[in-house]
């Protein structure tokens, strides 16, 4: 939109037209109108032809076609697989909500509501992803002239809460609780959804160790590279683990050639179809082993890395190990993941200090 202001200067009048072009602030003026009026028809007459010009650039696609070309452009050459379903699970909420509508006739408003319906059945975490996703690409439009607004701009996000950090990890008794059950019931193990995977060549035995350096892609039944460098990495591990496993190759070994399987991508845990379960199959049978008491609380398969490092940072590992252990880029990343461990131990470390200051006041 171009906004026109006109001004006396000496005997004559000026013009001058301020708009936006390609995301940049730009300005049209004109001086040495002998009257207002002429002066006010020349910015009209201005301001036709910008909109005029403006108007072949703004994109007639609906959001979800918009929302695709945008992705091809700018994201998709670097994404991992991982990521491109994410942006694509986005492509299809805004495209149920907005349906045929033109990405270039949604107003503030509009949008506003958009957030507003998301917010009644997604977490605030989803909220702000898809918006941060969709933000991306109408600032994109705006910046290169193809929408008009930006209309995600200054957006009020809500959304249901999640699940506090604390309750995404198991307290130590149920971590105890879960290991000895594996331990103990290794043998009557007939479906690995109660494990995971990696490849055998990732394992070794004589250091102790378990080596990441792929991803397994569902969807293209294929190993590709980690989400970045820091993921890959060497894991140290403890001696039961490994005991563990060398039983759990042995069980594996007789089933496959019990049934004269092949294990074609050497992997260490595989479902019945030589194929590794999904997160969701791990997390049912998660539940049924808390319905069953082996342990107190409700947790998913994610939510054991998060009781991995919880353990590990409460118990005095240093922050910049655990950090490196995880694959996360930096410590800043731990460090918000798990502040409700830095709260604990630091609550801890304020009732040893007045402790040690009551003891210097006592001598």
């Amino acid at each position: 939109m171009a906004m026109a202001s006109i001004y006396k200067r000496d005997k004559t009048w000026t013009a001058m037209l301020s708009y936006q072009e390609n995301g940049r602030r730009k300005r049209a003026s004109k001086t040495g109108f002998s009257t207002k009026s002429g002066a006010r028809a020349w910015a009209t007459a201005k301001e036709a032809e910008l909109q005029k010009n403006g108007s072949s650039k703004v994109s007639k696609q609906n959001v979800s076609d918009y929302f695709q070309d945008w992705f091809d452009t700018y994201k998709a050459p670097r994404l991992a697989p991982a990521s491109h379903r994410r942006y694509m699970a986005t492509k299809a909420v805004i495209g149920r909500y907005f349906g045929n509508r033109a990405v270039s006739s949604i107003d503030f408003d509009d949008y506003q509501k958009f957030i507003n319906d998301l917010a009644v059945d997604h977490s605030i975490a989803s909220v702000q992803k898809i918006h941060g996703q969709f933000r991306s690409a109408i600032k994109k439009g705006y910046q290169t002239g193809k929408i008009p607004i930006d209309f995600t701009e200054g957006a009020e996000l809500s959304g249901l809460p999640g699940k506090k950090q604390e309750e995404k990890f198991l307290d130590l008794d149920d971590m105890e609780k879960l290991l000895n059950y594996s331990e103990e019931n290794i043998y009557d193990i007939t479906d690995v959804t109660k494990a995971m995977f990696v490849t055998w060549d990732c394992v070794s035995y004589r250091h102790s160790t378990v080596k990441i350096n792929k991803v397994w892609y569902y969807i293209d039944s294929d190993w590709g590279p980690t989400k970045n460098e820091q993921s890959n990495r060497i894991i140290k591990a403890d001696e039961s683990l490994f005991e563990m496993l060398k039983k759990w190759r042995k069980i594996t070994d007789d089933f496959l050639k019990s049934h004269h399987y092949t294990n074609p991508h050497n992997f260490v845990f595989l479902s019945r179809t030589r194929y590794p379960v999904s997160s969701k199959d791990v997390n049912t049978e998660l539940k049924k082993l808390y319905r069953d008491h082996v342990f107190s609380k409700k947790i998913t398969f994610h939510g054991l890395r998060h009781t991995h490092a919880s353990y590990l940072l409460s118990d005095g590992v240093p922050l910049p190990y655990v950090s490196k252990r995880l694959g996360h880029a930096n410590t800043i990343v731990t460090q918000t993941t798990y502040a409700h461990v830095f709260k604990k131990k630091r609550m801890q470390d304020e009732n040893k200090a007045i402790e040690a200051l009551d003891k210097l006041h006592k001598k």
